[in-house]
């Protein structure tokens, strides 16, 4: 009669432990949350993941394990605004990470700018906000007339916060900054996103004018905006033109000296 019993309750131990460990490790706060927007970009960091494993929240998938002994989680974006979002949300909400950083190409927008050169971010700016002045039916457009138009951020108090850009982390853009890009030049500047791609030159010319953007990309700027509203410290990496991967190496050398 004793070893049944004694089965029963070693099962129920051992399903005990491994239910408190598996919470345990889900409850484990991250160092950094890595965004990027596909999994060609998350490549090289999940290449050098020790203990990696996988979790699902919504449709959102991350996966978790260590670099360098620091907790790390990275998560795809699909290089959208909203998918962004969602996954940052989901991300900080389950993980508390300690920063938040996004990575990956983008397309200049600083004439200076070559392919290979690096942007990190002193701010983001999401230059998707935009008002069109009154026009008559017929009489055409040019949005090259249209101004600015801020993000109403939401703040304590039901306030709300004006908001065209958003800072990034100062301790972590100064690590950033002392990453050796392999093509080129790293500089300070502005990441510019909104969902659209922007190719034409008069275009460009005119977001960088207004906004002061240095390239751009289809999410940074709603991945920082998402963290500053759930206050989480972010910071952006852009490889201008920069081939798959190419930014996950930068990161992992970042994450090499991450204090």
């Amino acid at each position: 009669m004793g070893w049944p019993f004694m089965g029963t309750r070693f099962r129920q131990y051992c399903l005990l432990v491994l239910t408190l460990t598996l919470t345990s490790r889900r409850a484990e706060a991250a160092e950094v949350l890595l965004l990027a927007a596909t999994d060609a970009e998350l490549q090289p960091i999940m290449a050098k993941l020790r203990s990696p494993y996988p979790e699902t929240h919504a449709a959102w998938k991350f996966w978790l394990g260590t670099l360098d002994g620091r907790q790390v989680v990275l998560a795809r974006t699909e290089g959208d605004p909203l998918n962004a979002v969602a996954a940052t949300t989901l991300g900080i909400r389950h993980y508390s990470p300690r920063l938040v950083l996004t990575f990956g190409a983008a397309r200049a927008h600083h004439p200076a700018l070559r392919e290979g050169d690096v942007v990190v971010s002193e701010k983001f700016a999401a230059f998707d906000g935009l008002e069109s002045p009154v026009g008559a039916l017929a009489a055409g457009s040019d949005p090259l007339t249209w101004s600015k138009l801020p993000h109403a951020l939401a703040a304590e108090g039901e306030r709300e916060n004006p908001a065209l850009f958003f800072p990034a982390d100062p301790a972590a853009l100064a690590q950033a900054r002392k990453v050796a890009g392999a093509r080129g030049q790293v500089v300070v500047g502005v990441l510019g996103s909104a969902s659209q791609v922007n190719r034409e030159a008069d275009r460009v010319a005119w977001l960088h004018a207004q906004w002061g953007t240095d390239c751009e990309d289809g999410e940074s700027a709603a991945i920082a905006g998402c963290a500053q509203l759930l206050g989480t410290p972010v910071l952006g990496m852009r490889v201008i033109g920069g081939a798959e991967g190419e930014a996950g190496v930068l990161v992992l050398k970042f994450m090499e000296d991450w204090k």
